[in-house]
């Protein structure tokens, strides 16, 4: 691929794009899930299920979280709209949220060394995708504690298509039963001996993915490093008395880091 400058601004904006949609979607899933979840406990309880459905997911264009005013195409750019209404709505002059910005930022971080590393278009598509439901995928698992089905899917099917064309596809799919059944193993022999949920079923479909996509000989740097960083974050932010904190988000930075690191 020839590294013109008119590629590298439009890989550049098309990984802000998607940015933008990941930002959006870590708000709209888990208020989507919320909702699914409060009205399915009614109907198991028998109890009328009144709450209104015009929520922020069902809302088919981008609004304004304060005033409601439906977005435009000059509201949406990524960072540079943020930049240009400096943080404010233009309607009603409310801040805007900077987990927009910073997500799209992030993806821009996490994906633009991968134009300069591959030049097929095939696996920078799919790299692409990857790296983007990875970082979904830690953003909601950070504040929800949750993991979407929807991302490790798209991660698993990324990483799968992208050893379809290698003589790599053995690894992969040993990698990704190796983590998803070492994950599993763990959650139930705690489930089993503690009586609790020690780790996810969410955590275990991510691994599977990440198995997937580095490997099985990549594994167990994986899971070194993974659970080094977890131990160092909970000594460091003294969080040791919280029962559960989010796996995730150490196993998606380390997968990145293993991953750009033996390239």
């Amino acid at each position: 691929m020839d590294l013109t400058l008119s590629v590298w601004v439009l890989y550049c904006m098309i990984a802000l794009c998607i940015g933008s949609f990941s930002a959006a979607y870590t708000i709209r899933w888990p208020a989507k899930q919320h909702y699914l979840w409060k009205k399915e406990a009614h109907l198991l309880l028998y109890i009328p299920f009144t709450s209104s459905s015009t929520m922020q997911f069902n809302r088919r264009r981008s609004h304004c979280t304060h005033c409601k005013q439906p977005l435009t195409y000059k509201d949406l750019i990524p960072i540079f709209s943020f930049v240009a209404l400096k943080g404010k709505c233009r309607y009603c002059k409310q801040k805007i949220s900077s987990r927009y910005i910073i997500i799209e930022s992030i993806h821009l971080l996490c994906c633009l060394p991968l134009l300069w590393l591959f030049d097929d278009f095939y696996s920078l598509t799919l790299l692409t995708l990857l790296v983007s439901a990875l970082i979904t995928a830690t953003v909601i698992d950070i504040e929800h504690k949750l993991i979407p089905d929807e991302c490790n899917t798209l991660a698993l099917a990324c990483a799968l298509l992208l050893h379809t064309s290698t003589n790599n596809l053995n690894y992969s799919v040993l990698g990704m039963m190796a983590g998803y059944g070492l994950v599993y193993t763990l959650h139930w022999l705690y489930t089993v001996f503690r009586g609790k949920e020690g780790i996810g079923l969410g955590d275990a479909k991510l691994l599977a993915a990440l198995g997937a996509w580095l490997g099985l000989l990549h594994l167990p740097v994986l899971l070194l490093c993974a659970s080094l960083s977890g131990i160092l974050y909970t000594v460091i932010s003294k969080r040791s008395n919280l029962d559960y904190i989010a796996f995730g988000p150490f196993l998606t930075i380390s997968s990145l880091l293993v991953f750009y690191l033996t390239l």
